[in-house]
């Protein structure tokens, strides 16, 4: 299924996660339902700009110890694993319901702090709910840094065998094996 979710996901479809799936009905976390979902979230623009405000304390060399400023923050939150629990990663793409970053900030979190994170608004949060669960995308921050596609590769040529041969390496990449789920 995962595997599917990525594959839907490139494609440009949006997949939200249930509301109950998403935490959001949980004991201890706010309730984001009512909130509208965001169809296509921008890290740059939209998400960037909240962990901005948080890095007072999530900095360089910030008391939290997570350096949440621009050009640090994604490398540091999606697929690495959490330092308060080592099962969770602190950005799951595509499970905000798994995801320390959202259960943090959304949620009375048990396996993190020991509180809420505190400054942002419920609409910040649905934001980061989104964002998590539309895979956790960024986009390049200038055109000379996209990846050029030759013309006739297998992307060019929309090969399946060559999308599931990215999330294999990317699988890979992330957890050391191809053992496992995607």
């Amino acid at each position: 299924m995962s595997i599917l979710r990525n594959i839907l996901a490139g494609a440009g479809f949006v997949l939200m996660a249930a509301p109950a799936a998403a935490g959001l009905g949980a004991a201890g976390c706010d309730d984001l339902s009512g909130i509208t979902t965001t169809p296509r979230v921008d890290f740059q623009s939209q998400i960037q700009p909240v962990f901005d405000d948080c890095a007072t304390c999530h900095g360089e060399s910030g008391p939290a110890g997570l350096d949440l400023r621009a050009g640090e923050a994604y490398d540091n939150l999606v697929g690495v694993v959490s330092t308060t629990n080592s099962s969770r990663l602190r950005v799951d793409p595509f499970n905000p319901a798994t995801s320390a970053l959202f259960l943090a900030v959304n949620c009375d979190s048990p396996d993190g702090p020991g509180f809420r994170m505190p400054g942002t608004t419920p609409e910040e949060r649905a934001l980061i709910r989104d964002w998590i669960a539309q895979g956790a995308p960024v986009e390049p921050a200038s055109p000379s840094e996209a990846v050029a596609v030759p013309v006739g590769s297998a992307w060019s040529l929309g090969s399946l065998v060559a999308v599931l041969m990215l999330l294999a390496r990317i699988h890979l990449r992330r957890h050391g094996s191809i053992r496992g789920s995607f």
